[in-house]
């Protein structure tokens, strides 16, 4: 795929089907080691890649024009197989998989070598082994010799994770066809995929250009990996940098492990793309389109040294997650089982050093922001996370944002009135010059056990649209490379996925979920993720428009544009208010008024309240929350105080 522009009707603007929900754990927060010394094992390792032997490979694959529905594809699979068979591999399958409802003959080759302490954590290193309709020598023969040639090297280098090796099937048939239903497997198997590293392209280089750089791109997701990865290259190939793509990420058979939240880097050298002669062409042979086999050799060089440090590391700690609680913030991670003991970090200012690996942070105030993360011996520094410390939401609680936004956090999400008043995310159709990433998180509140029918519930409207989830007139699955999750959590480490949006709607779609599965949980947050992976060469289109959020019990599934807009109307003037407010809500019959400190305490009620002016000169200063209630309702909005 990469920057080629594919046909497609432009005027199939239409809602598209969800991608396959699968709620898997992902890896999107790993940490990784540093690197700044070289293992000598490794500098051993890498000086054994052998030019001779990636020409070699990519002379015999050039030889078939290698289509992923074509009989030269099954021919090259099981040269693969022999390939790997010869290195002395015994775990070799081939994942299929279909096309047009049918399944290809030529599938996945997986080569699995197994680590000998961490065996279900894995590293994979990948390529595709088709070709567009030419010879395919650089897209991607390469690659695929990059491959065999970590493969046959790593065979005997002892490591303690897990290494599959997969060179993809009919990535040139609808869009990485292999390697999005391999991935679609991975995640349905929930798999450790701590890192994963495509080599597609790795042997073409302007020869006016005398700077040889190699180059690689990342989606928000895969960030720390790519860092990982460039310092280890730079720090054992010196000699041809590593930088990012100008660009920023690449799709190709990365993209799909992104989408199920993989680190996952693309690395090829198609920086230069556009001046590559034989892209996609029948010149595409060793000489034309492969003219630096020492360029291969450097990329393979940096694959097998990123991929022997991280498969033999001690990892920094993981699924680092702070949490609010009443008056507190509890940060807590895995443990590496390496360590004895972390040093806890807040906004990069250490403040103690302990042997849990949980530590709790009373010295925190409302509506101020922390960023934490740990360090244990490794010298590595977890994932960071940062919180806005509030108090616990008020259940029920409702919001149809025609006041303020009282509940969420958010960066970029702002009030609009579409029809009604909403929490709107919006940009148009734009150039992004890297991956976009947007959050809006519900604050946090707890679940008790005695809870009954627990749910949450609201609407949206717009057009959530990227390069990919145009239909494509020959591609018979459809592709999301920008989209909205709906997602919640009891520990910030673990989102699960309740809801994937993408398409076109434009009247509003109703969404309810039940919460009875997270009874008893003393923290539960709810986020919308609004999130592309592509570059600044892919349209991606996002008017997202969010109303009647609530969280209550007894909401029913039913549709509740009458309920929700029965006391939808409510607010009050002035806001920040010193001695009174004036409060509307057009309710014609009396209701019941509370407000609450941001402890959660109910500090002044009053039955049988009807519109008009509440006074409330006996508060102190601060922050509350006023709520209106009736039988069949309940509203709650902000208030401050001066």
């Amino acid at each position: 795929m990469k920057k080629l522009i594919l046909l497609f009707f432009s005027f199939l603007y239409l809602a598209l089907p969800a991608q396959q929900l699968i709620n898997n754990k992902g890896n999107r927060n790993q940490s990784y080691p540093v690197v700044t010394e070289t293992n000598p094992e490794i500098v051993n390792l890498i000086n054994q890649v052998s030019q001779d032997s990636i020409e070699s490979h990519i002379r015999y694959m050039q030889g078939f024009i290698r289509n992923g529905e074509s009989p030269a594809a099954l021919i090259v699979q099981n040269w693969l197989v022999d390939h790997f068979e010869s290195y002395g591999y015994e775990d070799i399958s081939i994942h299929y998989f279909n096309y047009n409802s049918q399944q290809l003959d030529a599938g996945n080759v997986v080569v699995v070598k197994k680590g000998t302490e961490f065996p279900d954590e894995y590293i994979i290193i990948s390529s595709h082994y088709d070709s567009w309709g030419d010879p395919g020598a650089d897209d991607n023969a390469s690659g695929t010799a990059g491959v065999l040639e970590c493969a046959r090297l790593l065979k005997d280098f002892p490591t303690k994770r897990s290494i599959i090796f997969v060179p993809f099937g009919a990535h040139e048939l609808c869009v990485c066809n292999g390697s999005i239903s391999f991935a679609q497997k991975c995640a349905t198997e929930n798999m450790n995929i701590i890192a994963l590293f495509l080599m597609d392209m790795i042997g073409w280089f302007p020869p006016e250009n005398p700077n040889t750089i190699m180059a690689s791109g990342y989606s928000s997701i895969s960030k720390a990996l790519f860092e990982y990865y460039q310092q280890t290259a730079n720090t054992y190939i010196p000699s041809i940098p590593t930088i990012r793509f100008s660009f920023g990420d690449m799709q190709s058979d990365n993209f799909p492990f992104n989408k199920y939240e993989y680190p996952a880097l693309y690395i090829g050298d198609i920086e230069y793309l556009d001046l590559h002669p034989c892209y996609h062409r029948d010149c595409d042979t060793l000489g034309d389109g492969v003219n630096r086999l020492d360029l291969a050799e450097a990329f393979v060089q940096a694959v097998l040294a990123a991929t022997a440090e991280l498969a033999n590391a001690w990892l920094p700690p993981q699924n680092l997650s702070a949490c609010s609680g009443i008056g507190k913030i509890t940060v807590s991670w895995d443990s590496s089982g390496e360590s004895n003991s972390y040093k806890v970090y807040r906004n990069n200012t250490f403040l103690e050093e302990v042997i849990e690996n949980f530590y709790v942070d009373y010295n925190v105030k409302l509506g101020e922001k922390y960023e934490y993360y740990v360090v244990d011996l490794s010298s590595a520094p977890s994932n960071k996370d940062e919180i806005t410390f509030v108090a616990p939401l008020q259940l029920p609680y409702s919001n149809d944002f025609s006041v303020s936004k009282y509940g969420f956090e958010q960066s970029d999400w702002v009030l609009r009135y579409a029809g009604r008043s909403t929490l709107c995310n919006t940009g148009g159709s734009a150039y992004f010059s890297d991956n976009y990433l947007s959050i809006a998180e519900l604050d946090w509140f707890p679940i008790p056990n005695n809870a009954e029918n627990i749910s949450i519930r609201f609407r949206w409207r717009g057009v959530i649209n990227g390069y990919l989830n145009t239909v494509y007139y020959y591609c018979p699955i459809p592709i999301h490379n920008a989209g909205m999750w709906f997602e919640v959590t009891t520990d910030r480490k673990t989102w699960h996925k309740l809801a994937y949006i993408s398409g076109k709607d434009s009247g509003w779609e109703a969404y309810n979920f039940s919460l009875n599965d997270y009874k008893g949980s003393d923290f539960f947050q709810a986020r919308f993720r609004l999130e592309s992976n592509g570059s600044q060469d892919r349209t991606f289109t996002k008017i997202i428009y969010i109303t009647d959020v609530e969280v209550g019990y007894d909401l029913g599934v039913e549709d509740t544009k009458e309920k929700l807009s029965y006391i939808s109307s409510f607010y009050f003037t002035p806001n920040p208010a010193s001695s009174h407010i004036n409060i509307v809500t057009n309710q014609p019959e009396p209701y019941h008024i509370s407000i609450y400190d941001m402890t959660g305490r109910v500090i002044f009620a009053q039955d049988g309240f009807i519109d008009g002016v509440l006074y409330m000169s006996h508060l102190r200063s601060g922050h509350y929350l006023l709520v209106a209630s009736t039988k069949q309702h309940r509203v709650a909005r902000k208030l401050v105080i001066h």
